[in-house]
Formats: structure tokens, sequence, C-alpha cells
């Protein structure tokens, strides 16, 4: 696995996916500080605020480096904090900050079509699970 880290469109089995997961819980737990105080200021000025545009770009750095973070993991950045780990057939979804990966997503469905992933694998036993 190790020699694999920073291969896009990786495609992950389980095990993988779970020995991942402490790593990008890290760089997720980082940013997602970093960005809080930024929120934080936003959500405290007016729309016009000379000084929003400051804070805006600090916002956009700091998720854009999450993002390239993330993706040189091999997962695919689907939003804030949520990413994809490709099995193949499908994704398995987690979301800062979820403990674990709970759910999976066949390719070619929507991301609110997700299912649990104790209930996939009980139901077809994939391949990517051993």
């Amino acid at each position: 696995m190790q020699a694999e880290i920073g291969l896009r469109d990786k495609v992950f089995n389980l095990a993988e996916a779970h020995a991942l997961l402490p790593v990008l819980q890290v760089v997720c737990r980082r940013h997602f500080l970093q960005l809080q105080p930024i929120q934080e200021r936003l959500s405290k000025m007016l729309a016009n605020d000379p000084r929003r545009k400051v804070y805006e770009r600090e916002f956009e750095v700091q998720v854009s480096q999450w993002r390239s973070k993330a993706t040189q993991l091999g997962v695919r950045v689907v939003g804030l904090w949520t990413v994809e780990f490709d099995v193949g057939e499908g994704s398995l979804c987690w979301r800062y900050p979820e403990i674990s990966i709970n759910t999976f997503r066949k390719h070619g469905t929507e991301f609110s079509e997700r299912v649990k992933l104790r209930d996939y694998i009980e139901e077809y036993d994939p391949e990517w699970v051993r």
C-alpha cells in the first residue's frame, strides 16, 4: 500500500481503504481546524465588507490544499470533507468526521443513493472485500 500512495485513479480493496483512513482523518482534521476561524470570521462579516475577500481567499487556499492532499492519497474528492475510495464496481464513501467507512455507492448512481456498506457486503459478497 505504501508504494501506491500518490497514485491517482487508485482502485482500493476494503482493507486498503481502512488502512488509509487514519491518514485521511488527520489531513481532514488539520484543515478543518484551520478553516474554523476563517468560517467564523466570514459568518460575522457583512457581504460588502472589504476585508471579506482576504478571508474568502484564505478559505479557498485551505480547501485547495486539503483537496490536493486527499487526491494525492488516491481518493476521489466529491465535496468538502467528503471522499470516495474507488473499488472498481463503485465507491466506499466517507465524510469527515465519521469514525469509519460505512457507506457504498455504485458507479453511475447519485451520492444520495448510498447504501450501508454492511448491507451491500452481505447481499453481494464483492471481491474487493477479500
